[in-house]
């Protein structure tokens, strides 16, 4: 019965600060995992939704750095493959891995940041994965189209805009809870 009171004090006050250095490393675990799912989300349980519209001139952006049927994670990985390499990558494979590999490092980037961030370490709090998949998806849809790297929002239908809110929501939620787990497991006293 002590384990419930532990739960329950732990749960609702009388607990620790967070460790921002351990709530850092184990969100970057967490935010890959999260960025796993997403992928699974994106590719295996929604394959049909399109990503970038098919002509998407609405507003263009100050500077265009995708290219038409192109999604932002991809068209990050060719920026950044020209960038390293001094030219851009030849097959479209290569484009594929490079966007796989820019959604891998993005997820881990921001698992770190509300890793490290977190004020709280209760279990009951599941509203930080549903406002943390908003704010990120706000950050997509408007931060993207700012840099270049996707069309204009209101070059998406409503459709697309609540498919790439529901992917965020996947990866939020399941950031938020690997991290709180791992967090738990780290920092559990034996």
């Amino acid at each position: 019965m002590q384990w419930i009171n532990d739960l329950y004090r732990r749960s609702y006050g009388n607990e620790e600060t967070p460790d921002f250095r351990i709530g850092f490393v184990v969100g970057i675990v967490g935010g890959l995992v999260g960025a796993i799912a997403m992928l699974y989300y994106e590719r295996s349980i929604t394959p049909g939704v399109t990503d970038p519209p098919e002509n998407a001139e609405i507003a263009p952006p100050l500077v265009k750095q995708y290219r038409n049927g192109e999604s932002a994670s991809v068209a990050w990985g060719r920026i950044l493959f020209k960038f390293l390499m001094g030219h851009e990558p030849v097959f479209g494979e290569t484009k594929i891995q490079l966007g796989t590999f820019v959604q891998l490092a993005y997820g881990m980037a921001m698992g770190a940041a509300y890793g490290g961030t977190r004020t709280t370490t209760r279990w009951r709090d599941l509203a930080s994965g549903f406002f943390y998949g908003i704010r990120l998806w706000l950050g997509e849809t408007l931060g993207l189209s700012l840099f270049g790297l996707r069309a204009d929002p209101r070059s998406f239908s409503l459709r697309q805009h609540l498919w790439r809110l529901s992917r965020q929501w996947v990866y939020s939620f399941t950031t938020t809870a690997v991290t709180r787990i791992l967090y738990r497991l780290v920092t559990t006293k034996k």
